[in-house]
């Protein structure tokens, strides 16, 4: 379903200016579109299957823009080498649990499920509830669907505290799971799933199946809010 989208971001990862970008627009219009309609047939998963808030919003609403931000960094290169999109009913701006989705050429993409860099009282509330009852937790974890897709929260990099969080003892029994800083489960693409025509289908059962973590977030940030 994403050969156009493929071809486009690996001629981009070794033509990384803006004078080539400029020259292959169409190329990038083309890529933009079909990952556009991947994003739609998501959101009318989404629709039925997990929230019908989602029908509030549009893949123009969830799509991140190509152009990378180079104010702060060393690498100066224009364009990021992948496409990218949040899928929430608040958009991709949201602080909320959401799913992320990220295409990169040679096996380089993946479903993201959970929050990333909770604010400062949300990853309060989330270490409380796992040192109150992370027996909740672990039975999603360790539920058959979720099972079949991943395992447990991503070690990013930087993504785990290398002691206690503040407040905690070293030994407590959830330490493994009070340590990371993002709660963020993460499922793996293939090139060949991406252009396969059940691909949305495909990603849709696993955005599914990560579901009840989500909803584990959401009910912790409720009590942020509330």
């Amino acid at each position: 379903m994403l050969p156009l989208t493929l071809a486009f971001l690996k001629k981009l990862h070794k033509n990384n200016d803006r004078d080539w970008f400029k020259e292959h627009k169409k190329e990038y219009e083309a890529a933009r579109e079909e990952f556009s309609v991947l994003v739609t047939a998501l959101l009318e998963y989404f629709i039925h299957k997990i929230d019908p808030a989602f029908s509030s919003i549009t893949a123009k609403d969830c799509i991140f823009r190509l152009n990378r931000d180079i104010r702060f960094s060393k690498d100066k290169t224009p364009y990021k080498t992948y496409f990218s999109a949040v899928l929430h009913p608040d958009g991709r701006k949201t602080e909320k649990p959401i799913f992320y989705l990220h295409i990169a050429p040679n096996d380089n993409s993946f479903l993201a499920i959970g929050v990333y860099q909770p604010n400062k009282n949300y990853i309060k509330k989330i270490r409380e509830e796992i040192d109150y009852n992370a027996d909740e937790l672990k039975a999603i974890f360790n539920k058959k669907e979720f099972k079949k897709y991943f395992d447990g929260f991503s070690e990013m990099e930087n993504g785990v505290l290398k002691t206690a969080p503040r407040g905690y003892p070293k030994d407590h029994p959830n330490i493994e799971l009070l340590r990371f800083k993002h709660f963020i489960v993460e499922k793996s693409i293939t090139d060949k799933e991406l252009l396969s025509d059940d691909i949305a289908q495909k990603i849709a059962e696993i955005a599914i199946a990560g579901q009840p973590l989500n909803d584990w977030l959401n009910v912790v940030w409720e009590e942020v809010e509330g």
